[in-house]
């Protein structure tokens, strides 16, 4: 098995100009096909091709993308370029690399197969959403096994893979997960919400319909979530992507701008509660299929439906009960815990209360923290926060945990609650501007060192403890300018800090620090301001009126010049 990383190639921004003229030169002697394999330049390079029009056929790369199975650069680079790669390049670099699997590494064979499910799924063409097809007969109240299928399948968050945005300058540390290679998430459709589903879907359909959906939409959620494990991006411990993408169940602002798990989550919970009020029988026996789920999604759905009065005082309690200790405080499946304690506490009996405040007092399990953590004292604040705001929502405790409360407080004297709608929400977003964090943390630091020291504390940061980046872009904007500006003199752009900063730049209202943002932007690379260019939109529109015309016209031409394109589409009209 090769285990060793070859030196890193040269690519095109390393390259000179006489460099880059006698590569062409080569490539245009003779086969490209066989000369690209016989070369093996580095994958950056695909890009470059592209625009040389020295590449069409994507078939074409197959042998030469074999000679880089080996490498993780290879990995990366095919990542940051999949937009080149369809279905045609999918099955022949399989057929390739099933010749090679005892010569790679797991971790390098599971990058490949991802990369290769992905250009798989690729469709292109009109007819390439599945909403789009299926819409109107929805709409015409369609309610055949292939209407609820194809539905399904629209929701259904689909594998996605991309380049991996790094804060600051990239690290070269040997990867032990294909997050390390490549960017990995879970989509659907553009465009496609909630609102538009549920607007479509009959609401006097009989609830046995509504059965079948939530049965078929149960299906397809599921296997969603086992392959986002098997990705690596979702845990049924700790945080995973479902968290980022769903931030409540119920309806709730914070949902605002969310995709992936999202639409399917909400879809599922607002048509349980139609299908509630016409048949809580039907209801209750989809609560009991979400609960033998091992999914934490899965786990947040149930409680969400428990919170309908439909549900038994003793199914509630129950469920509470069987719900891992670390979900009762981590991780967004706190939002549903509070949400339910809040609106059913008064149906359970003393005894089922009693069960209850006794999980609630014994805090999240120590395993759930790095060795290194401050254990003891997030174990505090989980219990203070919950306590808190149960005794803050006037629910009945016992003495106990009254006295645990005003012991923790005791020793925590500045500690505060949250306020009452930020119950159970570890990241909160205010408006579009905001995340909940500790400035504090990069207190000190100078602004050649900034933007580093936030990579490094979000790095380490625990799991409830927010983002610090974002609460400097909050607290002290002009200074998180210094650090981004300080960043860009040495050349390096951080995608991620840039676009927390954008959304909350709102707040610098000189004219001079409007005009440096702008002059940094367009300053910017084409790969970061690509990620970027969605928040550098929002900020101009916000900014337009107090920007000279020699910045708002050009950063509006690149914003523009930004938005992806097909790379098949037509050069004419």
């Amino acid at each position: 098995m090769t285990t060793a990383t070859p030196r890193r190639k040269k690519t095109p921004r390393d390259a000179s100009e006489f460099e880059r003229e006698q590569l062409r030169f080569f490539l245009m002697r003779d086969d490209i096909t066989a000369t690209l394999a016989e070369i093996n330049p580095s994958i950056a390079w695909l890009p470059w091709l592209a625009e040389m029009n020295l590449l069409q056929p994507s078939s074409q790369v197959a042998p030469w993308i074999e000679k880089n199975f080996v490498e993780p650069d290879g990995i990366r680079d095919v990542a940051a370029n999949i937009r080149y790669f369809d279905a045609d390049t999918a099955e022949l670099l399989e057929f390739r690399l099933n010749r090679q699997l005892d010569a790679l590494s797991p971790l390098l064979i599971k990058c490949w197969r991802l990369i290769i499910r992905h250009t798989r799924s690729v469709r292109r063409g009109i007819l390439a959403s599945e909403w789009f097809v299926i819409a109107p007969r929805v709409k015409r109240g369609e309610q055949s096994p292939e209407v609820l299928d194809g539905l399904s399948e629209a929701l259904k968050p689909k594998l996605k893979i991309g380049k991996r945005i790094a804060w600051g300058e990239e690290r070269r540390d040997p990867p032990q997960a294909p997050t390390d290679l490549m960017s990995i998430d879970y989509e659907i459709e553009d465009g496609l919400s909630e609102e538009e589903v549920l607007s479509v879907w009959p609401r006097d359909v009989p609830p046995e319909m509504e059965d079948r959906l939530l049965r078929t939409l149960t299906t397809a959620l599921c296997a969603a979530l086992a392959d986002a494990i098997d990705a690596g991006v979702e845990s049924n411990e700790g945080y995973g992507v479902s968290d980022t993408d769903v931030p409540s169940v119920a309806a709730h602002r914070q949902n605002a701008y969310r995709t992936g798990f999202q639409p399917i989550v909400r879809v599922m919970a607002e048509i349980w509660t139609r299908l509630a009020i016409k048949d809580a029988g039907l209801a209750l026996q989809i609560v009991e299929l979400w609960r033998q789920s091992s999914f934490r999604l899965m786990r947040r759905l149930v409680l969400f439906a428990a919170a309908n009065p439909v549900a038994p005082a003793s199914t509630v309690a129950g469920i509470l009960m069987a719900l891992p200790q670390g979900e009762l405080f981590l991780t967004n499946s706190a939002v549903e815990v509070y949400r339910l304690l809040h609106q059913r506490w008064r149906d359970l009996t003393p005894e089922q209360r009693q069960a209850i405040e006794e999980r609630i007092t014994d805090g999240p399990p120590t395993d759930w923290f790095r060795e290194e953590a401050e254990t003891e004292r997030i174990i505090d604040r989980c219990r203070f926060d919950l306590l808190g705001d149960l005794q803050r929502a006037k629910l009945d405790l016992t003495e106990k945990s009254k006295a645990l409360f005003k012991q923790i407080a005791e020793r925590w004297p500045k500690w505060q609650l949250p306020p009452a709608e930020q119950s159970g929400f570890h990241i909160w977003h205010e408006d579009a501007s905001g995340i909940v964090g500790d400035p504090d943390k990069l207190k000190g630091i100078t602004d050649d060192e900034l933007v580093a020291a936030a990579e490094k504390a979000a790095a380490e940061a625990d799991l409830l403890e927010g983002d610090a980046w974002q609460a400097l872009c909050q607290s002290d904007p002009p200074r998180a300018l210094r650090g981004l500006e300080a960043q860009a003199n040495k050349r390096l752009w951080s995608a991620s800090a840039w676009d927390r900063f954008l959304w909350a730049a709102q707040k610098i209202e000189g004219p001079e620090s409007t005009a440096k943002i702008a002059r940094l932007l367009l300053d910017a690379p084409d790969e970061p301001f690509a990620k970027m260019a969605s928040s550098a939109s929002w900020w101009l529109n916000e900014k337009a009126r107090t920007l000279d015309d020699g910045l708002l016209w050009p950063l509006w031409d690149r914003i523009a010049d930004s938005v992806p394109r097909n790379v098949e589409e037509a050069e004419d009209a």
